[in-house]
């Protein structure tokens, strides 16, 4: 079987990145382009079922009626991210007539990456690779009840590591940032659509006129229900110092943190290749 879409250039598209990096938003711009849909974290699926997470419908995930369309898919697979595939992707794109799956289960996709190499995923399964200033993740991750300064040194490590990767896998990776999103929602989405060979549409700016079912997605309340997309800077106000300082230091040991975030010679919120 041939897992080749009609259009464009991968048949899935698997975000990396960290907790709190923005993805929901991408996911949801990118679910909002008619020959995409964007499943959220569904390597985490199994994880989000033992702690009773809903789907982003509001259903729980036993009774929606997207992902109870897939019950015996998940079945099949043992809700088992270690053995999820091409194929295991390719079954949503066939079940809802999609050309691009999109995933955001960040560090997953990383544990998950000798999968993606395997035969036709080498060509087909193609990444895209975001960044957000640490101090925005690090405020997220104190509102959920994380020490900081612990969330801080976790959130380096993995940058590093993702940075890596997308460095590795260059020719298949797509580098963007919550900010570069933000500052430029159309420039920014336009020049990941023609990377994908897809065309943009003027919907994607419109994330929120769709109901979507996103498993393990982001829970904030910032500007949700709203198609506003503004950056999240609350964390200038809700870090001490203190926190920012040791944030920084963190930040400093990493080269594209320091760089993009840090350097003031550089363009604000610029992602740079």
């Amino acid at each position: 079987m041939s897992y080749a879409p009609d259009s464009g250039r991968f048949r899935a598209l698997l975000l990396t990145g960290t907790a709190h990096c923005g993805s929901t938003l991408l996911g949801r711009m990118l679910a909002m382009h008619s020959r995409a849909i964007c499943l959220g974290e569904v390597l985490r699926m199994g994880d989000a079922i033992e702690r009773g997470f809903a789907c982003s419908c509001g259903e729980a995930l036993g009774a929606c009626p997207f992902w109870s369309r897939y019950a015996e898919l998940f079945r099949s697979y043992a809700t088992d991210w270690r053995r999820y595939d091409l194929a295991f992707l390719d079954a949503f794109a066939r079940g809802e007539e999609r050309d691009l799956i999109v995933d955001l289960s960040k560090t997953r996709v990383w544990r998950s990456r000798r999968a993606w190499k395997r035969g036709e995923a080498a060509r087909l399964v193609g990444f895209v690779f975001q960044l957000r200033d640490s101090r925005g993740v690090m405020a997220a991750a104190k509102r959920a009840g994380h020490d900081v300064a612990h969330a801080a040194e976790r959130h380096a490590k993995w940058v590093k590591r993702l940075d890596r990767f997308a460095d590795k896998e260059r020719a298949r990776t797509f580098r963007t940032s919550y900010e570069a999103l933000c500052a430029d929602p159309e420039g920014r989405i336009r020049e990941l659509m023609n990377w994908l060979e897809l065309d943009f549409e003027p919907r994607q700016l419109e994330p929120s006129d769709r109901v979507h079912h996103l498993v393990h997605a982001s829970a904030s309340s910032y500007l949700a229900g709203s198609n506003e997309i503004r950056r999240d800077e609350r964390w200038r106000t809700e870090l001490d110092p203190a926190e920012i300082a040791l944030i920084e230091r963190q930040m400093e040991r990493v080269p594209i943190l320091r760089t993009l975030y840090l350097d003031p010679s550089a363009p604000e919120y610029v992602y740079r290749d």
